[in-house]
This record gives structure tokens, sequence and C-alpha cells, in this order.
């Protein structure tokens, strides 16, 4: 014998399943149109950013970006829009006035990290300056900081400040940088595609967070 379950009931199963399957609840308090966020592949065309091992930098932001983008559809409160979905540069302005064109409430840019030691390793994020502890950017930066660490179990190198470009919009900001390709180990995490779409997710559950709070 068959029970009918109400639309109510199974909308509330169906944040349990996924709850148990990503980490998060989406919707929680996200409520009206889709939030908008632009999502920046770091780099692109002539500019390499950081070569290692033959990898380069540019690449790998944009396999990371196109995986956001792609695992975002799986999310009805977001909706991604990319600065680039090829391999061609965008000037830094450029990118801040496309996430303003477009209405984003965040923007976010996807980076990999050099240094001289290969020892070193790690995921940070990075905020410009101009942007206060407990402000939108920092707020944001934090979650999404958090849910990479708990996606990828990579050391945490935290949310620090520098001066970016980013200085320049008033959307809420940041530079996330994935990891070291220096890192002989950290640049095989970061050339597979699964662990380019663990980071994907935890952006993704960041955000969340981060929209729903």
């Amino acid at each position: 014998m068959f029970t009918k379950i109400s639309r109510t009931a199974l909308l509330a199963l169906g944040a349990l399943l996924l709850l148990a399957v990503y980490g998060e609840a989406p919707n929680r308090a996200i409520q009206g149109q889709p939030v908008k966020i632009t999502i920046d592949a770091g780099h692109g065309g002539y500019d390499s950013g950081a070569v290692s091992g033959g990898v380069s930098e540019k690449e790998v932001n944009l396999k990371i970006a196109r995986a956001i983008e792609r695992l975002g559809n799986e999310q009805p409160s977001l909706q991604f829009v990319l600065t680039r979905n090829g391999d061609n540069y965008v000037p830094l302005l450029d990118r801040l006035e496309f996430a303003e064109a477009h209405g984003s409430a965040a923007y976010l840019s996807i980076q990999a990290n050099s240094f001289w030691d290969p020892e070193v390793n790690g995921v940070e994020t990075i905020l410009d300056r101009t942007r206060a502890r407990g402000g939108s950017s920092w707020n944001m930066g934090r979650s999404i900081q958090q849910a990479i660490i708990d996606w990828t179990n990579a050391r945490n190198r935290g949310v620090k400040h520098q001066k970016l470009y980013t200085r320049y919009t008033k959307v809420p900001s940041a530079l996330v940088e994935v990891g070291f390709l220096t890192s002989p180990t950290e640049r095989r995490r970061l050339t597979n595609p699964h662990y380019q779409e663990r980071i994907a997710r935890g952006i993704i559950q960041g955000l969340l967070r981060y929209f729903s709070g």
C-alpha cells in the first residue's frame, strides 16, 4: 500500500539528501532570484601565470572555473558566469567591469600559487587590503577557504590581505590560491580532474554557506 507524500515533504527529503551528499543544504535562506557570481579564471592567453613541471597555471585555473560552472548547475540558488571560457587574456579591470555589468553579488578569482621552495603547499584566500575583517569580502573568503579545506584536506594557509586590483570594485571579492604548482605533490593533485572537482565543490559549498547565513 502506497501513501501519498506531500510536495513539501519531498522537498525536505531532497534537501536532506543533498546535505548528505554535498555537505550543505541549498536554499536554507536564499530566496527569490538566484545569486549571480562571477568566477574569474586567472591569467589566460599570452599570460600563462606560473609554469612548473610542464603545467601552466592558466589551464588549471580554467578547468576549475569550468568545474564550478558545471557543478553549479546543481544549485538553483546560485548562478555562475565566467570572465573567460577559453584561452584568452582579459584585462584585470575588464574582469571587474564584467562582474558589475552582470549584476554579480560576488567576484571570485581562481589562481594557483608558486614559490621557490617545493615543500611549500596549501590553499589560501587573499583579499585586497581595503577589505576589512568582518566585512562582506572577509566573511565570504573565510567561508570559501574553510569549505575548500573540508573538501580537499589541503593545508590551510588561511585568509590573507595584500594589495589587489579588486580594490577597484565594490562587489565582494576574493582570490583563491588553490595550491602550489611548485609543489610536486600538489601539482599532481591540481591536474587531477577529481581533485579539481573537489575544489569546485568546496567553493560552491562556501558560497552557499555565505549567502544563506
